[in-house]
Order: C-alpha cells, then structure tokens, then sequence
C-alpha cells in the first residue's frame, strides 16, 4: 500500500488529487477515486488521494462514529489509486482556502486535475468549493472536475445516510449504498461466560475503537478468523433477561469449538434477524437461539 504522510509526500510528477474523509469509501466515494484514476492514466499522472483520516466534526467536540476503521478505510481506497496521503485535519484546518490551494494543493503536491463532488467545500469556514477552484486553475494552471453524486433509489449517497440506516436496522439500504457488505471488526475478549452455560458458546467483541455499532438485534453473519471464514450468529444488545448483564456484541460461531480469545474478528453482517428482547426464562431464551440459529443457517444458504 502506498501510503504517506504530507510531509513525506515529495511527487516526482504531476498529479490527479481527489480530497476527502472518504469515510466507508461507499459507492459515491469509489465515483470520485475512480474518475482520478482514471484521468491520471489519461494524462500521465499519478492519482493520489488526500485523506482526512477522522472527519472534521471529530476534532470538534461533536464525533461521527466511523463507518471503517482507518486502516481499512486507507486499504480500500489503496486498491483504486497510486498513492494515499494521510492528512489530521488540524494540520491544514486552519489554512484559507486560497493558501490550501496554492501552497498544498499545487505546490507541494504538484497537482495537475482535482475531482470533486459538487458540495465538496475546504479551507478555514468550509469557504472554498468548485467555484473557486475554477478560479484559481485558470491562473495555476490546473483542471477541475465535479462528479455528479450517485443516488440509490432518488437518494444521495452519503456517510450520514449510511449511519442512518444502520442505526435503524435496515442493513440492505446501508449495503446498497455502500457497495459492499455492512462489515464489524473487533477483538475476542473474556466475558462472563453465560452462551457458553445456555450451551451455545459465544466469542465476545472489543469492537474498534470509533466505529459505529449498527441496531441492537440479532444477525446472520460470516466471520473472518485467521483468513478462514465461518458462518455464525452475532448478537448486539443489553441482554436484559439477565438482570445483572451489562450490554454485549457476541458472535457464536457453527460447528467449532476453536479458542479465539485475543484473535481480530472481522463480521460481515449479511441478515438482520430480529430485534433485541427480553425473555421470561432461560428456557424461552434457549429456544429463541435455537431459532435465530436455524434462521441464521438458512440466510446463509441462500
């Protein structure tokens, strides 16, 4: 992955830039990334992102929960251009927009073409946008380009939309605007021990640290351990039959008993089965398992 900090970023030519938080790298993101590519094949450049690695609101007091952890937000937009530049917005926040352009955007990174969606703004007060950057290319000489937004169903893409339907529960509207299976990524800790009791062992998960947990319920899920994939069952909820449980994100996986304490999980998230619940007794919770497992193997099969 070639991946840099602005600092150590030197271009040994010119090139193709789109800038952004790209958060999720959804399906209007890839428009973006694509169209830079693209062009910097076209006209012997490199294609390089500008990367905000958090988005702005998160070093304001008001944080966004990520749709990727950064690593694989950085690792998906690697695939789509040469080179990736990891930028924290205070280093470049408090720059006028005018200066952002000249002094980062042309001379430092040697910028030739700029990709854009059409409500893009940058610079101190969010000041500069398209219009600007028209402006400025006529006497810098550089070529700007706005890519119109991809709408799902009449709806613009976004990072926020996106947030929504998962919070909400409806895991098919937040796939088909990202482009990709809704996904969790988290680490297997010590819990109390209780799916183990029940007789229907779970792993429990440390979740990366920012990143969004989609509605409390109960989903059909494919895991990722060790470069093998298993079928499981992933519960997010307060588990408030128990009365003394605190909330929990557990994944039981089927037909293994593989020890998976301090391993890196990653979820795919392919069904949402059901609400979270109480039950009454631990008999109708078992039996409610029984089902969300069987309802879970054939979401799978499918």
């Amino acid at each position: 992955m070639a991946l840099f900090t602005l600092g150590e970023y030197r271009p040994q030519q010119g090139t193709a830039l789109t800038v952004g938080t790209f958060d999720g790298v959804h399906r209007g993101h890839r428009a973006l990334l694509e169209r830079t590519a693209v062009w910097a094949r076209e006209h012997n450049a490199l294609s390089v992102a500008f990367v905000f690695t958090q988005p702005p609101p998160n070093y304001m007091g008001t944080p966004k929960p990520l749709l990727l952890p950064v690593p694989s937000k950085l690792e998906r937009i690697s695939q789509i251009v040469d080179h990736v530049i990891t930028v924290e917005f205070p280093e470049v926040g408090w720059m006028e927009a005018e200066e952002f352009v000249k002094k980062i955007l042309v001379e430092h990174l040697r910028m030739m073409h700029i990709v854009l969606g059409p409500d893009a703004r940058f610079g101190r007060d969010r000041r500069g946008d398209s219009a600007l950057l028209r402006q400025m290319g006529s006497e810098l000489q550089f070529s700007v380009e706005v890519v119109p937004p991809v709408t799902v169903k009449q709806k613009i893409i976004s990072s926020t939309a996106i947030r929504e339907s998962l919070l909400a529960g409806r895991l098919d509207e937040a796939r088909e605007m990202l482009g990709y299976v809704p996904t969790l990524w988290g680490t297997v800790v010590h819990g109390d021990g209780r799916g183990r009791q029940l007789g229907y062992p779970t792993a429990n998960l440390a979740l990366e640290r920012g990143v969004l947990v989609p509605a409390a319920g109960v989903y059909a899920v494919r895991v990722r351990v060790k470069s093998v994939q298993r079928d499981g069952v992933l519960y997010i909820g307060s588990r408030a039959t128990f009365a003394d449980a605190s909330p929990s994100i557990e994944v039981h996986l089927f037909n293994t008993d593989e020890e998976l304490y301090g391993l890196e999980l990653e979820v795919a998230l392919l069904q949402r089965l059901r609400d979270d619940q109480r039950f009454e007794s631990l008999s109708a919770l078992k039996a409610q398992i029984e089902a969300d497992i069987q309802a879970a193997r054939a979401a799978l099969r499918v």
